[in-house]
C-alpha cells in the first residue's frame, strides 16, 4: 500500500473501501469476517504523526438517518443506484488502519470525493442530532 504517498492520505468527503462495523454487530462480529463496504470520509483530526479517521457507512437500502446522494453523484462515486450516507453511527480508527481495502491501483481512497454540497447537506441533516460512535483498534 501506498499509505505515505500523500494521494493517499485521509480527507473529508474522500471515498473509501472499508470493513465497517455497525454497533448493533459489534460484540457479534468484531473477531468475524465483515463486508466490504463504501464509506465516506466525515472527520480527520491530527494527533500529533496520527490521524484519527470518522467514516459514515454508504449503503443502499438504508433506512433511519440518512441522506440521498444525487443519481449523477452515485455515478460519478462509482455508487449503486439507491445508496444513501447513513449517519446514525460512524466507525472511528487509526489511519490507514487494516480494515481498509485497497483500490485496484494499490491507493488507499478512491479517484473521486463527494460534493461539497453532499457534505453540506449532511452536516445540516445531523445537527441537533448525536451520531454514536464505534471504534475500531
Amino acid at each position: 500500500m501506498q499509505q505515505n504517498d500523500p494521494l493517499n492520505r485521509p480527507e473529508t468527503g474522500a471515498i473509501i473501501d472499508f470493513r465497517y462495523l455497525e454497533q448493533r454487530n459489534a460484540e457479534r462480529k468484531a473477531n468475524g469476517q465483515l463486508d466490504v463496504r463504501p464509506c465516506l470520509i466525515w472527520n480527520v483530526r491530527a494527533i500529533e504523526a496520527l490521524q484519527l479517521v470518522a467514516v459514515l457507512p454508504i449503503l443502499s437500502g438504508a433506512t433511519g438517518a440518512r441522506v440521498a446522494i444525487s443519481p449523477a453523484e452515485r455515478a460519478a462515486l462509482g455508487l449503486e443506484h439507491t445508496a444513501d450516507v447513513v449517519f446514525e453511527e460512524a466507525n472511528v480508527f487509526l489511519w490507514p488502519g487494516p480494515h481498509l481495502q485497497p483500490q485496484p491501483d494499490r491507493s488507499l481512497v478512491r479517484t473521486h470525493k463527494a460534493s461539497k454540497q453532499l457534505l453540506e447537506e449532511i452536516a445540516a441533516a445531523m445537527t441537533g442530532r448525536t451520531c454514536d460512535i464505534v471504534f475500531r483498534p
